[in-house]
């Protein structure tokens, strides 16, 4: 992204100065336009990521409002088997309850039955020391009368008949008491096997209810993700779009540049075949190749040392009227103005094989290209003049490779590139 900022930034800066050195800052028209159609899809790419990352927020939502919906459908079935846990434990604590009565009533029965057993075991000592029945037979045998007989007879039978009864009830408590305790043993077991059962479902729904609170946590953490990297691909597409924006405006400044400089051209071969009507008798040659002369005249004056100082340029002179002042190649017009030194002067920058060139034309008569302008190479831009510090009328040229500075650190003897 910093990257990205970086490039736009450069691009802007860039094209603030474009229409006063376009060739400086701006590559061929068809780079510009590769570059702008590459940001274009590249901005198409960010819009599929946005549009993803709607798609995948809506779901992450989605899917947590329908996790939020089991939760709530959870809470209910926990409030459900939590309400059933406690009507089972109520039921168990009545049943001991029950348990606990009925234990009591088996101690009850308990006692009858060792009260009848300790009966039955008497009954049977007697039994055994007097030979079985022989009590029985005894009684009857003492009765003095037959009414007496049948008197005995009478109780030996009822005594018989309670010893049955006895047996009997012994019996029947006997089979009551396991049958109660089996029965208690039981619904208890059933209790708690259900209790047991209930708590093992609570536990489960807990379970459940833990894992889903767990998983809308991730998905929470997950939507917050997906719309930091949302933001993250908004920001690079309004980035993107400014880029775009900026590339094509140097497009526009550059189709401008390109249109003027035709213009310029057309301009410079109208001037170069209608020299007689215009009154500049003496006019350079446009010749082939990158620079062209820019004054007709003799060198006057080389570059290098001259008279204990460096001079960074060279003078053609000529005595004619209106001598004629061409650009020596084509380039943009970076200033145009009187100057103590230079008189009337015109710097063009140029661009020229990837590389920064600028040339100086000075103590100009008259200055025709203005500061921002577009020319050709061979259009005019002035006449040859003594303004500033000259001695007589000629062209003092410069040629810099980079730009101009106030050293002229750059300057390069222009005999051997410029055909001078």
């Amino acid at each position: 992204m910093r990257k990205l900022v970086a490039l736009i930034t450069a691009i802007i800066l860039g094209s603030g100065t474009l229409y006063t050195v376009p060739a400086v800052h701006a590559a061929k028209l068809s780079d510009m336009q590769s570059k702008k159609l590459k940001i274009n899809q590249q901005r198409s790419h960010v819009q599929t990521g946005i549009h993803a990352a709607d798609h995948k927020i809506k779901k992450l939502q989605t899917e947590q409002r329908n996790l939020i919906k089991e939760i709530e459908a959870l809470n209910s079935k926990i409030d459900e088997t939590v309400k059933k846990i406690v009507e089972k434990t109520t039921a168990i604590n009545t049943t001991k309850a029950e348990v606990n009565k009925l234990n009591d009533e088996i101690l009850v029965i308990k006692e009858r039955i060792e009260i009848r057993e300790e009966l039955l075991k008497e009954r049977a000592r007697a039994m055994q020391q007097n030979g079985g029945n022989a009590d029985y037979l005894e009684v009857l045998m003492g009765a003095q009368s037959f009414g007496n007989f049948i008197e005995r007879l009478s109780a030996v039978s009822t005594i018989m008949q309670a010893d049955r009864d006895v047996i009997r009830q012994q019996e029947e408590d006997k089979a009551i008491l396991e049958e109660s305790e089996a029965k208690i043993k039981k619904e208890l077991s059933r209790l708690q096997t259900m209790l047991n059962d209930l708590k093992e479902l609570q536990a489960e729904q807990t379970r459940q209810k833990a894992s889903k609170k767990v998983l809308i946590s991730k998905l929470k953490k997950q939507e917050q993700e997906t719309h930091s990297h949302k933001m993250d691909l908004k920001e690079e597409q309004g980035l993107l779009a400014a880029q775009a924006a900026v590339i094509q405006q140097a497009i526009n400044l550059e189709k401008k540049r390109l249109a003027d400089l035709e213009a310029a051209r057309m301009r410079a071969a109208q001037e170069a075949n209608s020299t007689s009507e215009t009154g500049f008798a003496s006019r350079p040659v446009i010749s082939s190749g990158t620079f062209t002369s820019p004054a007709n005249g003799i060198v006057s004056s080389n570059f290098g040392a001259r008279g204990g100082e460096q001079h960074m340029g060279v003078d053609i002179a000529n005595s004619g009227s209106n001598v004629a002042i061409v650009a020596a190649a084509d380039g943009v017009v970076s200033k145009s103005y009187l100057s103590s030194s230079y008189g009337n002067v015109v710097f063009i920058t140029h661009s020229i094989g990837g590389k920064i060139y600028t040339t100086v034309y000075a103590h100009m008569k008259v200055r025709y290209a203005q500061s921002g302008q577009v020319v050709a190479k061979g259009q005019q831009i002035g006449v040859m003049g003594n303004t500033g510090q000259s001695h007589g009328q000629h062209l003092h040229f410069e040629l810099h490779n980079g730009p101009w500075n106030q050293n002229k650190t750059n300057a390069v003897n222009p005999l051997g590139i410029v055909p001078l």
